[in-house]
């Protein structure tokens, strides 16, 4: 009975850390025109905070970009002149994450389709988010730089998110925020992710259209509440849509086979121990037979 408790006690702790310690939120960024230099770049490094890190990436995308404490200098496109418009679409979604682009999914192959068509990339996969709000932090420091943006699908879903987000470009916003919408029963599910994708190629089709010198922003806005069991439910889909493995003779005959090498590798290193014990105590290997002459000691 204590020793259930105790495994109980361990397993709420380890929830406990994992929520404290922020749960991943990648933010990956393309454009139409070489912002850092050309071609992919990805950062191994471990950003603390996704939603500074998103806002960092949006104002250097602008040139406004003043000190960052996690590292991300140099994105400003010195390149590009000064007399060219810039703008900057923010995709929140809230179903990627780290363990996702390591995978092989439809989703991911669509996604890298769209990276792989910029100039210019950045992945960062590595960020970690800690369950505040990236649309109300980018907000607040727009605001006060006084760019002008705007929002769509974040305080309701949008009808009709491309053209919503074609209208917000040509109405001349420097940002336009989208927010995803992915339906409950789908959310942490490879269908959830899947749609998610779907609604991000919408705004790039969008932006494409309008025909913008564009920084796109992909970021994960991730729920400490819900981002565990999402985790534990995208991976059971993955269980469920993986095809089944069967072990067949030739699979059943080498692990027999395997089983018996273990064995006798198993009795041969327990033999050796035992004679380096008998060595390593000099027990004599026979004994001296007694002399029958011998007068008995008293």
């Amino acid at each position: 009975m204590k020793l259930c408790a105790a495994t109980l006690a361990l397993c709420l702790l380890s929830v406990a850390l994992a929520e404290d310690a922020g749960l991943s939120a990648p933010i990956l960024a393309w454009s139409n025109r070489p912002l850092i230099s050309e071609g992919k770049h990805v950062s191994y490094k471990v950003f603390p905070d996704v939603e500074q890190v998103t806002t960092d990436l949006v104002l250097g995308a602008l040139g406004q970009a003043q000190g960052s404490d996690f590292g991300v200098r140099g994105f400003p496109a010195e390149s590009l002149s000064s007399d060219e418009s810039r703008k900057v679409v923010v995709f929140i979604g809230s179903q990627l994450d780290a363990a996702d682009m390591r995978s092989r999914s439809d989703a991911i192959s669509n996604l890298d389709g769209i990276i792989s068509g910029a100039v210019s990339s950045l992945a960062l996969p590595y960020t970690i988010s800690k369950g505040a709000s990236i649309f109300e932090t980018v907000c607040t420091k727009l605001d006060s730089a006084g760019i002008k943006h705007e929002v769509v699908g974040c305080s309701a879903p949008s009808s009709d998110i491309k053209a919503d987000a074609f209208t917000a470009l040509a109405e001349g916003n420097t940002v336009v925020l989208v927010c995803s919408h992915v339906e409950d029963a789908l959310k942490g599910t490879n269908a959830g992710l899947e749609a998610e994708v779907e609604q991000l190629k919408a705004i790039q089709a969008a932006v494409v259209e309008a025909d913008v010198n564009h920084v796109l922003v992909y970021a994960t806005e991730a729920k400490p509440e819900t981002g565990l069991l999402a985790t534990g439910s995208k991976r059971r889909s993955l269980l469920q849509e993986s095809a089944p493995t069967a072990c067949g003779p030739l699979c059943q005959t080498q692990v027999r086979w395997l089983e018996g090498m273990l064995a006798v590798l198993f009795l041969a290193l327990a033999s050796c121990a035992g004679l380096v014990c008998l060595y390593v105590l000099d027990t004599p290997t026979r004994f001296e037979s007694p002399n029958k002459d011998a007068a008995p000691q008293q």
